[in-house]
């Protein structure tokens, strides 16, 4: 395996493109992510940059520009040169649920960015604060019919937003909104049970489960998270899996050449087939799934029609 990815590294950095790249090392390769440091998409950032930075010969910066639902960073990207020294990477809040949360979308990410690669998918968990009283998703599901609109949820991101909306609109509930600009503080409030539940990422609430600080009730992934073989998906708690789930992915600047943005992905891809980086990754329980820049263009045009289709049947739009 090592032998194969030093071999398919080596034919992309004699590639013109790479070797350009290459020769570039004295500028840092700047990412660009929308949330702060700690967040799942910031840790993900962080490994596969590190790793990009050894395969490029350079210096990898991850800069974080959390703020306007993603905005500040895709704004950021956008207004840097498409040679690929400056990427986005962010989870599908900046992209397709800024876009599709307002009546009017911000921008077109399909033109006013280049997809590069999808990177993988990213799990969710239904988290309570473990001091209420009920223990797993049936018995929450219960206590918040009985109580409607007496518990609380927070959101980090507008993937959970629409996490616990499809769950909501599954199972018939009504909760009190929290709105958070980013996950990490949500969690610390949802420890100090300022707030009652919310769907997270493993990344910032896994320490706090195993402290038995929060209770983690259900995960949005097809099959159970090996680190926590416990926890029920939705279909073992009698829902179907949800058609909107968080994922990751590299952006450059609008008018990227076809083919810098090809020798990127396969760059990025050869990382990700790292067995140091994909471990790393699942540590985080984020799985590896890659799609090409064409197949990444088509998946997020199915991805906005379907955030679009949630937000209008759930009456999410922001005015």
């Amino acid at each position: 395996m090592k032998m194969q990815r030093r071999a398919l590294l080596g034919a992309m950095l004699a590639s013109p493109f790479l070797a350009g790249i290459a020769k570039s090392s004295d500028r840092p390769l700047r990412i660009v992510v929308p949330f702060q440091a700690g967040s799942a998409t910031d840790t993900a950032a962080r490994i596969i940059g590190e790793n990009l930075g050894k395969a490029l010969g350079r210096s990898a910066v991850i800069d974080n520009k959390p703020g306007a639902e993603g905005l500040l960073a895709v704004k950021e990207v956008m207004r840097a040169e498409p040679a690929g020294d400056v990427l986005l990477f962010s989870t599908n809040t900046a992209i397709t649920g800024i876009n599709t949360f307002h009546p009017e979308p911000f921008y077109d990410p399909l033109t006013d960015l280049s997809p590069i690669i999808k990177i993988g998918d990213f799990p969710f968990l239904l988290v309570a604060n473990a001091s209420l009283p009920f223990q797993d998703v049936k018995a929450f599901l219960e206590y918040a019919r009985t109580n409607p609109n007496r518990l609380t949820y927070a959101s980090g991101s507008s993937s959970s937003i629409i996490a616990m909306a499809q769950l909501i609109d599954m199972a018939g509930l009504a909760l009190h909104h929290i709105p958070y600009n980013s996950e990490p503080p949500a969690v610390i409030d949802l420890v100090g049970g300022r707030i009652d539940v919310m769907f997270a990422t493993p990344t910032t609430t896994a320490g706090f489960i195993k402290e038995g600080k929060l209770r983690a009730m259900m995960t949005t992934t097809p099959a159970r998270l090996v680190q926590f073989p416990d926890i029920p998906t939705m279909v073992d708690s009698g829902y179907a899996s949800m058609p909107l789930v968080p994922w990751g992915g590299f952006f450059g600047p609008a008018r990227m050449p076809a083919e810098t943005r090809a020798a990127l992905s396969q760059n990025i891809g050869a990382v990700l087939a790292s067995p140091t980086v994909a471990n790393a990754l699942s540590d985080h329980h984020i799985s590896v799934t890659t799609l090409n820049p064409d197949e990444f263009t088509d998946y997020l045009r199915e991805q906005l029609d379907l955030s679009l289709q949630v937000v209008r049947k759930n009456n999410l739009t922001r005015k």
